[in-house]
C-alpha cells in the first residue's frame, strides 16, 4: 500500500478524508450553514479535500448543532471529523469524547466506529500495539451488529494491521473482501458515516499496491481498467491521480523503469491535495537508478531525504534511498556525505524499530546496524587520521617556514654585513685575507723548482703590469696566452701564481675581474642600472652565471643584492 495513504488518507478515520482550510458560509444550494442537515453537513466537510478548503469552523458547528438537538449519534460523528481534522490540537480529546458519548448510545455500531476511530487515531501515532486493542474491541462490537458497513470497514483495519506486520499476503485477502463489498455496494444512497465510494477507492488503491509488491501483475491490469472506468463514469477525479501513480508503481516493479518515471511524474502534476507524496519521489529515483542514471537519481533521494527525513510517520519502504545515498558518495569518495547519510540511517532505524518493529524485520536490509556502525567508524576514523596528517603537515609546513624564514634574514644580516666590509675596503682591501698566513721570516721568493729567483721577479713583475693595464677584461685570455706573453710556460705560470698569489689561475684571473667590477660599481652609480649579463661582459666573463658564481664565491654575497644595497645606500645618503 502506498505510503502516502498509509500515512495521510487511510490510516486516518477509515470514512473521513483528512480537512483543509477555509471557511463556508452556504451550500451549493445557497442555504445557510443553520439551515443544513446532519447529512448535508458531512457532504459540506467531505467535498473539502476536493478545495482544499478550511472544515474547523464546519465541524464546531456540527458539535454545537449536535449538541443543541441532543442528537447524541451526530455528536460521535461530530468529534470523529474533529479527532481526524489535521489543524485540531486536541485530536485525542475528541476520539475519547467519541468513545464517551457512544457508549450513552444503545446502538452497537455507533460504539464499534468510535472505536475503530480512536485506533486510526492511534496508528497515525505509530501506537500500533495499542490501536490493535481498539481495533479487536470494535470488531468483537461489530459482530454482534447487522451493520455490513461497519463489518467490513472492521476488515479493512484489519487488513491495515497485516500491512503493519509485512504479511502481504493476508493483507491481499482482506483487501479483495473490502473491494468486492464496497464495489456492490456503490449504488447505496450515502448516510451520514458511510461512504461507500471512498471505501472502495481505498481499498482498490491498496490492493493494487500490494498485487505490485508481491508481482501479480495481471490481476492489476484487471483491477487498474476498472478503477479508471468508475472515475471516468462517475467524474470522480479527485482519485485519477492515484491511480496514475499505480501505474507507475506497478510499472517499477515490471522493470519498465521509463514508463514508471512518466506516470510517476504525471502522477505529481495530477493530485489535487497538498500532502507530500514520497511514493512518486522514491520511485522515480529508485527507476533512474536502475537505469544507471545515478547523478539524476541522487537528485530524487535527496529531495525525498529533505521531506521525509523530518516527517513524523516515516514509512521504511523508502530506506534504500539512503542505502543507496550511501552507496553513491562512498564511490564519490565524498566522506562527509557518506557520513551523513549513516547517521541518519541508523536513526531512521531506531524510530523503524520503535515503530514499525514487526514490518521492519522483514524489511531487507544491504546496511544492518552492524555494518552501518562498523562503517561508519572507519570513515571517522579515516577523517581523524586525514586530520592528524592534515595537522602534521601543518606543522611541518610552519615549521619549513620557520626554519626558512630563519635561513632568509640569516642570509640576508650575513649579506649586509658582507656588503658592508666590501664598502669599508679600499680598492687594494678588496681581496680576501688568504686563509694561509705567511711568516715573517718566509723568504718573499721562495725558490720554485727549476726557476731561476730573476725568472720568477720577471714574472711577477709583468703580472704587476697585466694587473694595472687590466688585460684581464679581455674574455679570450688564458692561461696558456698569458705564459706565451710572459715567456714561459702555462705549468712555471700556474706555479708562481700559487705561491704568490695563492690561489689558482682561475680564480686570480676572476678575481681581478670581480675587483674591478666592485670598484666600478661603486665610483661609477650608472653602472647600477645595467643588468648581471652586461656587467659580466664588462668584467670579461663569457655569460652571466659565470659572473654570479664567482661573485657569490668570492664576496660571499649575490651580486643582485650586492647592487640593491648599494642603491640602497646611495639613496639614504641623499636624504
Amino acid at each position: 500500500m502506498k505510503a502516502k495513504i498509509n500515512n495521510y488518507l487511510i490510516i486516518k478515520n477509515l470514512v473521513f478524508i483528512i480537512l483543509f482550510f477555509l471557511q463556508i458560509p452556504t451550500n451549493a444550494q445557497g442555504k445557510k450553514i443553520e439551515n443544513l442537515s446532519f447529512l448535508q453537513l458531512e457532504h459540506k466537510i467531505d467535498s473539502l479535500v476536493y478545495n482544499n478548503a478550511n472544515a474547523s469552523p464546519l465541524i464546531q458547528f456540527y458539535i454545537k448543532k449536535s449538541k443543541k438537538e441532543n442528537n447524541l449519534k451526530a455528536l460521535v460523528y461530530a468529534y470523529r471529523y474533529a479527532s481526524q481534522n489535521p489543524s485540531e490540537k486536541y485530536k485525542v480529546k475528541y476520539s475519547d469524547s467519541a468513545i464517551l458519548v457512544a457508549k450513552k448510545i444503545n446502538d452497537n455500531s455507533i460504539l464499534a466506529e468510535a472505536y475503530i476511530n480512536k485506533s486510526t487515531l492511534l496508528i497515525a501515532k505509530n501506537q500500533h500495539d495499542v490501536a490493535s486493542n481498539y481495533l479487536m474491541l470494535a470488531n468483537r462490537i461489530a459482530e454482534k451488529t447487522n451493520d455490513n458497513y461497519l463489518k467490513y470497514q472492521t476488515i479493512y483495519s484489519i487488513a491495515q494491521n497485516y500491512l503493519y506486520l509485512g504479511r502481504l499476503s493476508d493483507a491481499k485477502k482482506e483487501y479483495e473482501k473490502c473491494v468486492n463489498f464496497f464495489s456492490v455496494n456503490l449504488d447505496k444512497s450515502q448516510t451520514y458515516g458511510k461512504n461507500y465510494e471512498m471505501m472502495f477507492m481505498y481499498s482498490l488503491i491498496n490492493l493494487i499496491d500490494i498485487n505490485s509488491k508481491l508481482n501479480q501483475f495481471s490481476d492489476n491490469e484487471i483491477l487498474l481498467k476498472k478503477a479508471f472506468q468508475y472515475i471516468k463514469e462517475n467524474k470522480s477525479n479527485f482519485y485519477y491521480a492515484y491511480f496514475i501513480s499505480c501505474e507507475g508503481t506497478n510499472a517499477y516493479f515490471l522493470k519498465n523503469y521509463f514508463l514508471a518515471i512518466e506516470k510517476l511524474k504525471k502522477a505529481q502534476t495530477l493530485y489535487q491535495d497538498s500532502w507530500p507524496h514520497y511514493t512518486e519521489i522514491f520511485y522515480i529515483g529508485m527507476s533512474y537508478w536502475q537505469l544507471g542514471n545515478k547523478k539524476e537519481a541522487v537528485k530524487y533521494f535527496e529531495k525525498l531525504d529533505k521531506e521525509y527525513y523530518i516527517g513524523i510517520n516515516r514509512n521504511p519502504q523508502y530506506r534504500p534511498a539512503y542505502e543507496l545515498l550511501i552507496e553513491y558518495y562512498a564511490s564519490k569518495n565524498n566522506t562527509d556525505k557518506q557520513l551523513e547519510y549513516i547517521n541518519k540511517l541508523m536513526s531512521l532505524d531506531k524510530s523503524y524499530e520503535k515503530n514499525y518493529k514487526y514490518l521492519f524485520a522483514k524489511i531487507h536490509k544491504e546496511y544492518d546496524t552492524q555494518k552501518l556502525i562498523e562503517e561508519k567508524n572507519n570513515i571517522e576514523n579515516s577523517l581523524k587520521i586525514h586530520q592528524y596528517l592534515t595537522l602534521f603537515v601543518i606543522i611541518i609546513s610552519i615549521v619549513l617556514i620557520s626554519f626558512s624564514t630563519y635561513k632568509y634574514f640569516q642570509i640576508q644580516r650575513r649579506y649586509k654585513e658582507r656588503f658592508e666590509q666590501i664598502i669599508s675596503q679600499k680598492k687594494t682591501e678588496i681581496e680576501k685575507i688568504p686563509d694561509t698566513i705567511v711568516e715573517e721570516d718566509k723568504t718573499l721568493t721562495p725558490k720554485i723548482a727549476g726557476l731561476s729567483e730573476s725568472t720568477i721577479t720577471y714574472i711577477l713583475e709583468q703580472l704587476e703590469i697585466f694587473e694595472k693595464e687590466q688585460q684581464f677584461l679581455d674574455y679570450k685570455i688564458t692561461q696558456k696566452l698569458l705564459s706565451e706573453k710572459l715567456g714561459t710556460n702555462p705549468t712555471y705560470l700556474s706555479k708562481i701564481i700559487n705561491v704568490y698569489k695563492e690561489k689558482n689561475f682561475s680564480n686570480y684571473l676572476n678575481d681581478l675581474r670581480l675587483e674591478y667590477v666592485v670598484e666600478l660599481l661603486k665610483t661609477e652609480h650608472k653602472y647600477l642600472n645595467r643588468d648581471i649579463k652586461e656587467l659580466a661582459n664588462i668584467a670579461g666573463f663569457t655569460n652571466a652565471e659565470a659572473f654570479s658564481d664567482n661573485f657569490q664565491r668570492k664576496f660571499e654575497i649575490k651580486p643582485s643584492y650586492f647592487i640593491k644595497m648599494m642603491k640602497e645606500n646611495i639613496k639614504t645618503s641623499s636624504l
